[in-house]
């Protein structure tokens, strides 16, 4: 009997693990007929019903909710004598910011006893990180899961040179969301170190399809080996950087893909370029960002309500950068209700145990640089791993606190008894 309960709990633990990469990489499957945030939303809510947690998920995230009230109806005037663009997704958006995320964190909670979710989203996402390592290793299965496994489009087949993964959004916010991982990583390679043979892994996933992973990359080196004067952590980070760069750079492992891995590393040339003032190359990333896509609005009321126009699919004057596609759309109100839902959420991560309050300032540093090469505050993995962190976080600190007052109540009652 013992050894069933135990092989249940595996098998729950399993499934917990696949949902929980469903939800953050959400890969677009070819062969369903609705996506896997519908059915993960249909499970979702059936199981906060028959747990009767609604009414409490309003009491735990009221004022984020309220904001997403605000943000919801905007939208829904904006586009009253218009086209629908962003109202359905802001609800999309809030069902996979507090939602989805409440119902993961309270199954994990049943599950696991209130263990620590953030292992958990490091082997998730080194699992990801395999997949990549899977397709450059083996073309052929690349070919399969790019063209069978997964939906395909001419864009696809346009960035077929870094885009190795079982995940949507591989060239934006699959990165970025590695990124995370690996800060993640990092931080708890302190306490145990073989959390260290992930980094290379982690890092390869980033490079071979979004160099703007790199953002929470750098940030988490910065933090945990400059700011914090950690010398060894410097030195072990060093002998992995080499190490990366003999398998990358002198071996023929991955000399087909010279191409990405060319593209990858002219990110920090162009970065020193942009912050030079000088440039080595006709044209080059910022360029573009800053210079082409460059579009702003026309008048005043464009300026405070925007156009209710989605610049990124427009035939002329269209852009990708994330805060000019929510200027033209909504406007600075836009812009000020999204990044209110942002600062509360942050406001609110104040609370949480002191050992992750650095994750404030890699969600900051992440989400407005990463704002600008494109739609960051939006239903993709990199702002649903935050969302989910942050879900976590607050409910963790509320059970502690819940545990901790019946104790005292255990102990008064022991006392005066």
């Amino acid at each position: 009997m013992y050894d069933l309960k135990i092989s249940i709990s595996s098998v729950k633990y399993f499934v917990f693990l696949l949902l929980i990469y469903l939800f953050i990489y959400n890969p677009p499957f070819a062969s369903l007929p609705i996506s896997i945030m519908e059915i993960l939303l249909i499970i979702g809510c059936v199981y906060l019903s028959i747990q009767k947690k609604w009414l409490i998920l309003a009491s735990d995230f009221k004022g984020e909710l309220l904001i997403f009230f605000i943000i919801i109806t905007y939208c829904l005037a904006r586009e009253f004598f218009g086209s629908s663009i962003f109202f359905r997704v802001n609800i999309f958006f809030l069902t996979q910011t507090i939602f989805l995320p409440y119902f993961l964190v309270s199954a994990y909670f049943n599950i696991k006893n209130h263990n620590n979710l953030i292992k958990d989203l490091i082997l998730v996402g080194s699992v990801a990180a395999f997949f990549t390592l899977i397709m450059i290793l083996l073309p052929s299965v690349a070919d399969f899961i790019r063209y069978q496994v997964l939906k395909t489009d001419d864009f696809t087949e346009l960035v077929s040179f870094r885009s190795f993964g079982l995940s949507e959004g591989l060239t934006f916010a699959f990165g970025t969301a590695q990124g995370i991982i690996f800060a993640l990583a990092l931080f708890n390679a302190k306490k145990n170190p073989s959390y260290y043979f992930l980094l290379p892994l982690l890092l390869l996933s980033i490079i071979f399809n979004a160099r703007v992973g790199l953002v929470p990359v750098l940030f988490s080196l910065v933090y945990f080996t400059v700011l914090k004067l950690n010398i060894k952590l410097l030195l072990v980070i060093a002998l992995i950087t080499i190490l990366f760069y003999l398998v990358i750079f002198q071996t023929s492992l991955f000399k087909d893909y010279a191409q990405t891995i060319e593209w990858a590393f002219d990110f920090f040339l162009q970065s020193s370029d942009f912050i030079s003032g000088q440039s080595t190359a006709d044209t080059n990333t910022f360029d573009t960002l800053f210079g082409r896509m460059a579009v702003l609005p026309t008048d005043i009321n464009g300026w405070i309500f925007g156009s209710g126009e989605n610049i990124f699919t427009s035939e002329q004057n269209n852009s990708d950068i994330g805060y000019l596609i929510q200027l033209n759309y909504g406007g600075i109100t836009y812009l000020i209700l999204l990044f209110s839902l942002v600062f509360y959420m942050l406001f609110r991560m104040r609370i949480i145990n002191k050992q992750y309050r650095w994750l404030i300032l890699l969600f900051a540093i992440t989400i407005l640089l990463s704002n600008v090469k494109g739609l960051f505050i939006a239903i993709i993995p990199s702002f649903r791993l935050i969302a989910l962190i942050y879900v976590y976080l607050i409910l963790e600190r509320k059970n502690k606190q819940l545990d901790a007052q019946i104790s005292n109540d255990d102990l008064l009652n022991h006392i005066h008894g």
